[in-house]
């Protein structure tokens, strides 16, 4: 669930243009103990408005404060290559922690949750299908360098022991879509 949660923070930051290219990758690799599948909905994503999404969460791991997890979200505008940068904390390419993103932005977050599960640390191990999950582009993303209506693609890893030799990518969600002037 919590995971869940995260890879809906990633693929709220991502964004694309009128080519509707609306995608939803697992990008774990082989045997990763988190996995994502499902649908973007909404293509194009006016801004401001909201993309919907019917989200799956594989976690055969739980997830504590403890653990020290982090999010590692990178944004890219895909006709520049231009990195979105780090906004409101949680949107565009930012590293944020886990379990820590729950308390700070669960406006953010929660939407991205199955509304039967708690939206909080520890997230246990388990399937989590959240068919109305939702991520919402508010104004601030009408201020991005070149404008914001264009094809973006955001990349979300679950990680542990980041920046480490002893780093390892948990899980990794790929959302690719388009945002276009409401």
């Amino acid at each position: 669930m919590k995971f869940l949660i995260v890879a809906a923070l990633l693929v709220a930051t991502v964004s694309a243009k009128s080519a509707r290219i609306a995608s939803l990758n697992n990008c774990g690799g082989p045997g990763a103990p988190i996995t994502f599948s499902g649908t973007i909905l909404t293509d194009p994503v006016p801004v401001p408005g909201v993309m919907h999404i019917d989200l799956t969460t594989d976690a055969k791991v739980a997830a504590t404060q403890s653990d020290g997890l982090m999010v590692r979200k990178v944004t890219t505008r895909i006709t520049d290559n231009f990195e979105v940068p780090c906004f409101n904390g949680i949107e565009g390419t930012c590293t944020f922690d886990f379990c820590a993103a729950f308390d700070t932005y669960p406006e953010k977050v929660c939407s991205l949750i199955p509304p039967d599960e708690p939206c909080s640390c520890p997230v246990e191990a388990g399937i989590y299908h959240a068919p109305d999950a939702f991520a919402t582009f508010d104004a601030s993303w009408l201020a991005i360098d070149g404008g914001f209506a264009g094809d973006y693609v955001s990349r979300t890893e679950i990680v542990s022991d980041i920046g480490s030799p002893n780093e390892l990518v948990l899980g990794c969600i790929e959302v690719t879509f388009t945002l276009s002037a409401a």
